[in-house]
């Protein structure tokens, strides 16, 4: 999508926190919304920068794989405030297999400990579709869940995302 014109507003979330709104319009009439929790962003341009962060950080995200990802606001249509405080749910660090290395996303509310585990799965799967035979080391891990505090709490590898995968092909 070709932005054409880009809105910034400050809304009031329906849990009453302050949330900084940036509209994203491309051309066509398509839209994207970002809600960000934090409206101290040190201005307009930054408030921008911040939001093409959070997109480029979800784009990477597809189609439902599971119940969860069906029945969230993980439709993928937009991208919306989920939870303005860290009040309920849990704070999650995902961490991703990077060729050799790894690599980790900011901290992510989400309000159980069983859809963290779920999106990991998801993201496992997406990966498991940038991995090359003969090139790629087709075992190990793919997607990690960390706490807050860093302690892993589950990882998900090659052999999970495959099946999950296979599942999904069934399904439909």
């Amino acid at each position: 999508m070709q932005i054409v014109r880009t809105d910034i507003s400050r809304v009031t979330a329906a849990t009453g926190e302050p949330v900084l709104r940036v509209l994203f319009c491309g051309e066509g009439g398509n839209c994207v919304t970002v809600d960000m929790a934090d409206p101290q962003t040190g201005g307009e341009e930054a408030a921008v920068e911040r939001a093409r962060e959070i997109l480029l950080k979800t784009a990477t995200f597809a189609l439902a794989v599971n119940d969860y990802d069906a029945r969230s606001n993980g439709n993928f249509d937009e991208v919306a405030v989920t939870n303005a405080s860290t009040d309920g749910g849990g704070v999650y660090i995902f961490e991703y297999r990077d060729g050799d290395g790894s690599r980790q996303i900011p901290p992510s509310n989400m309000p159980s400990f069983e859809a963290a585990r779920s999106e990991a799965i998801r993201c496992a799967v997406d990966l498991l579709v940038d991995l090359e035979p003969g090139t790629d080391d087709l075992t190990g891990w793919l997607v990690r869940v960390l706490d807050e505090s860093g302690e892993l709490l589950c990882t998900i590898d090659v052999q999970q995302a495959e099946a999950a995968r296979q599942f999904n092909q069934v399904r439909g």
